[in-house]
């Protein structure tokens, strides 16, 4: 040890003691055991029972086919504390003098033969371990394993007037900061929210624009709370406009991984729970932070906006209402958020948006009506500009409701507009838009039967499909039924509700 360590000093490399977990994996069946043939397989009789080691059972141990070595501990940079740590080291940078296989294992399993695998024998080992690094990679190993530890580091380095060496040191991190603290594979946690706050005091601390982008790059817009609201609007006002703007862009990706980026229900919440407090937060900092509160807005209508278009051409029907009335609490939210940063332009693109929608959008505008209710009052959701919204609900419902009711003989369905122009669809249409004829007899070969499906389930039209599978080809039965009148009504009904919702809550705030 002392002239390994002498060695390391002379090539300017640290040595550090570690703890290593050694798992190897040979093939290997047990040397008293016999093997048959079944007319099922091979077969062996040995039952392991578990923790026994190698000396309680004698194995014909075969060629090594795979192994794994992981540091779980080493020490710290004064040699006098332990520090957790979790790196796998490939097998080309492994020495070790005494092989594993002469030592005895603390645990040991056995896997008989299974058809496809086994007849393998594990074995784990606690090893004590000899790390050597070169000095200047020192910081960036240590990172890697302990984020928490590397950017309190920093902000400690620089705080003590190291800031030179503090932005040297944080140059190191960028080849691998991203991975670390946005593990990039699918269901993999993340521990980048609780490092949030870390992040920005030591991207203030480092006072320096592109380090102190990297340092925040990994983070996503779902990890900024209210909490950090004073934090942030200090380094945007040392970092000016333009590289706030940027960072806030980062973090609503799509530059993030798309598990991060889209990350199912967290943006729509983040954005109904946390926009319009911290748009108020930083609009109440002055300065760059008004200009971060109004950059925010614009972000968040941006995503909303491509989310909305989504729901609005989405099918089947059912599908598409659902998402529009799961972002009416976003939507609320961002009108808020739009009159709390004084964002009067996006305020009217907003609603000049919603005005341009097909009638369908009168989902989406209810259901922001309603949660505007629950979480503000009458002064706020007139300043955010509700009233325009209730408005135009109002008359796109009003519209509605003055067609005249489908008389009781009257069976024509509209086939909605689906980008489809062939022949069997044009047929289908014919059928639909016929007021008298309730049955369609119709020949077709399975492709078509298959195309024409398709079209009524997505369009979700009540009228049956049943294949009579007799003579060639099959003929497709298509029934017109009594739900045609009864989804009518019911969405009459509804509208009338809604109307009388209207007229009783926003009235005086038109």
């Amino acid at each position: 040890m002392a002239l390994l360590r002498t060695a390391a000093d002379k090539a300017g490399c640290e040595a550090v003691l570690a703890l290593a977990d050694i798992r190897t994996s040979h093939g290997a069946i047990p040397a008293d055991k016999s093997y048959g043939y079944r007319t099922r397989g091979w077969y062996d009789d040995y039952e392991y029972s578990g923790g026994a080691s190698d000396s309680e059972r004698e194995y014909d141990v075969k060629e090594l086919t795979d192994s794994d070595v992981a540091l779980t501990h080493w020490t710290g940079p004064d040699g006098t504390r332990l520090e957790e740590t979790s790196l796998h080291v490939p097998g080309e940078e492994v020495c070790a003098s005494t092989s594993s296989g002469d030592l005895t294992p603390y645990s040991s399993e056995y896997e008989g033969y299974m058809g496809n695998y086994g007849n393998t024998l594990d074995r784990w080992y606690h090893r004590a371990a000899v790390v050597v690094w070169p000095c200047d990679q020192a910081f960036a190993n240590r990172a890697e394993t302990s984020p928490a530890w590397a950017l309190d580091e920093l902000a400690a380095m620089a705080s003590a007037g190291g800031t030179p060496g503090a932005q040297a040191a944080a140059a190191t991190l960028a080849p691998f900061w991203d991975s670390t603290l946005r593990p990039r594979a699918p269901g993999v946690e993340s521990n980048a929210a609780e490092l949030f706050g870390r992040a920005l005091r030591t991207a203030d601390a480092v006072a320096d624009a592109a380090t102190a982008a990297m340092l925040l790059h990994p983070f996503v817009i779902e990890d900024f709370t209210d909490a950090y609201v004073d934090s942030f609007g200090e380094i945007a006002g040392r970092y000016g406009d333009q590289w706030t703007a940027e960072l806030l862009r980062t973090w609503f990706g799509p530059g993030q991984p798309t598990w991060t980026y889209s990350r199912g229900p967290e943006r729509p919440r983040w954005v109904a729970d946390r926009l319009p407090a911290l748009c108020a937060g930083l609009h109440a900092t002055g300065g760059a932070g008004e200009v971060a509160a109004q950059r925010l807005v614009d972000l968040a209508w941006e995503w909303l906006s491509r989310d909305i278009g989504t729901g609005l051409a989405a099918s089947p029907p059912s599908y598409s209402d659902q998402k529009l009335a799961d972002l009416g609490r976003p939507l609320a939210s961002v009108l808020l958020a739009a009159a709390a940063a004084g964002a009067a332009s996006t305020r009217g693109s907003i609603s000049g948006y919603i005005r341009d929608q097909a009638d369908t959008v009168t989902t989406l505008e209810m259901s922001a009506l309603r949660a505007a209710v629950k979480v503000a009052g009458k002064g706020a959701r007139g300043a955010a500009g509700f009233g325009d919204l209730a408005a135009d609900c109002a008359a796109r419902l009003g519209a509605r409701l003055a067609r005249p009711q489908r008389a009781s003989g009257d069976w024509s369905i509209e086939l909605p507009a689906g980008g489809c122009t062939c022949e069997l669809c044009d047929a289908l249409r014919v059928f639909g838009e016929d007021k008298s004829r309730r049955t369609f007899e119709w020949p077709l070969a399975q492709q078509g039967r298959q195309h024409v499906h398709s079209r009524i389930d997505a369009a979700e039209l009540p009228v049956t499909h049943v294949t009579r599978r007799q003579g060639r080809p099959y003929t497709l039965v298509l029934s017109k039924t009594d739900a045609l009148f009864t989804h009518e009504q019911e969405a009459r009904t509804r509208d009338e509700t809604d109307l009388e919702w209207l007229a009783a809550r926003y009235k005086a705030d038109a």
